[in-house]
């Protein structure tokens, strides 16, 4: 395993478990808005990793795209609390491995802003990261690579093989390939994910990621 500098993570679904606040949030939405669709659980679950303007237009096609997403972020609110945001097994302790093994740790989600704080706050995670981009950092959100390129150069890594970005979904892998960037893939979630054989590593626990990383940093 070649060594890297920068390790970025996704968020939902990949640092934190938010699939419960991205269902009832839709489901709230469905109904009080109008849509040519009603959607199940399972399939709400993939609404977590698209960019979420793209979403409200095919989900609520007669509305502001703005205007929906506004709409969420309201409906979403009150579903942040401690019984509906959850860090995986052993998340914290390899966080800080990695950190202490002086990888840079960063994240770079289509999530919004006001909502990853919540999130981060909750999950009190955030002073893990020395970079934090969001949708509301970029023009073009994932899967173009903006994001990790923008935290790239705010942590000084210029060389994309340095880098590896660490998600849970198939928008997660084609922003590696626009990036240029290695891909890990952690597949704990309730998704199928299509491009799951491309990454480069795949793991089932944060247990692995440290195991993985960690190795591999000894034997730089």
């Amino acid at each position: 395993m070649k060594p890297y500098k920068l390790l970025i993570f996704d968020f939902d679904g990949t640092l934190c478990d938010t699939d419960e606040v991205v269902v009832q949030g839709f489901l709230k939405l469905y109904e009080i808005y109008e849509s040519p669709f009603k959607r199940a659980r399972e399939e709400i679950y993939y609404f977590s990793g698209p960019p979420l303007k793209e979403t409200m237009a095919i989900e609520f096609p007669q509305y502001p795209v703005e205007e929906m997403v506004e709409a969420y972020v309201e409906a979403s609110r009150a579903f942040y609390n401690e019984q509906n945001v959850a860090l995986y097994e052993g998340e914290v302790e390899t966080l800080k491995a990695l950190k202490e093994a002086g990888y840079l740790l960063g994240i770079v989600t289509n999530k919004r802003r006001e909502s990853l704080m919540l999130s981060l706050e909750l999950c009190q995670i955030k002073d893990f990261f020395e970079v934090i981009i969001s949708a509301d950092d970029v023009k073009i959100p994932k899967p173009a690579p903006e994001g990790i390129f923008k935290a790239m150069k705010i942590m000084g890594v210029n060389n994309p093989a340095e880098v590896l970005y660490i998600g849970d979904n198939d928008i997660d892998f084609k922003t590696t390939v626009n990036a240029g960037v290695d891909a890990m893939i952690v597949t704990w979630g309730p998704r199928e994910i299509a491009c799951r054989n491309k990454a480069k590593y795949q793991v089932k626990s944060f247990q692995e990621i440290g195991e993985t990383l960690l190795c591999a940093h000894l034997k730089q």
